[in-house]
């Protein structure tokens, strides 16, 4: 009989997690209205707009190679939050999102001393951990992780999912932010090496832009966590 009851929860836990990825695929999927744009999401617009056409002037001005490249991969970003928006972001998302364009952006296109402001640090190198404590390419991956994380849950969770199965879902998000980012690292990879190597930063970079990357997505989580569900969503 214990046995019974045992295979019987794990079934009702199984049917339980099923039926909220069947709702979350739905939510995804399904044709929902848009709703209008609001005021904060057209000022960030406006704004990564000015930042694309200003950086893309700069990067041609200054021949950097890797100009078209930045300049796409935040339009193909702005496309896809568009597609799956329905409801009107958080405005504080909507400027965290504008301003993540922005240090991208500078980050690929800024040249100081001839290295890209990626490769910028503040401080002393920690031998110990072969990096810089304060290296501008590590804070924009944790902050882009953070921002991204943040925007899959308000675009891809629904409202009546946002209390239920939660914990899966924050995890779900977690990943999927953290894929974000290991997908950014493949672009620039790519990037650098069609650029005869040019910033490529080795393993050991990568390694940390990953750790970035992580302990981005897990504060996102854990604001997720801090709020209501409400709160988040709105």
């Amino acid at each position: 009989m214990p046995c019974v009851q045992r295979y019987g929860a794990v079934w009702l836990w199984a049917a339980q997690r099923a039926d909220v990825c069947d709702q979350l695929v739905r939510s995804v999927t399904r044709d929902r209205p848009r709703c209008p744009v609001s005021a904060a999401e057209t000022a960030a617009a406006a704004v990564v707009a000015v930042a694309v056409v200003g950086f893309g002037v700069y990067g041609v001005a200054t021949s950097a190679p890797s100009t078209v490249g930045y300049l796409v991969s935040v339009l193909v970003v702005g496309g896809l939050i568009v597609w799956f928006r329905r409801e009107p972001l958080p405005g504080a998302l909507a400027a965290a999102l504008a301003l993540d364009a922005i240090a991208h952006l500078a980050g690929g296109l800024i040249l100081i001393d001839d290295e890209v402001l990626y490769d910028a640090s503040i401080g002393p190198a920690t031998a110990s951990l072969d990096t810089h404590l304060l290296q501008y390419d590590h804070l924009v991956h944790g902050y882009g992780s953070l921002v991204a994380t943040l925007t899959l849950w308000v675009l891809l969770v629904p409202p009546e999912l946002k209390d239920r199965g939660r914990g899966n879902l924050i995890v779900l998000c977690v990943l999927a932010g953290m894929g974000i980012g290991a997908v950014n690292e493949m672009i620039e990879f790519v990037a650098t090496l069609a650029h005869h190597g040019a910033h490529v930063g080795g393993y050991t970079n990568t390694g940390w832009d990953l750790v970035a990357n992580a302990v981005g997505a897990l504060l996102a989580a854990a604001i997720i966590v801090a709020r209501r569900p409400a709160a988040v969503s709105t």
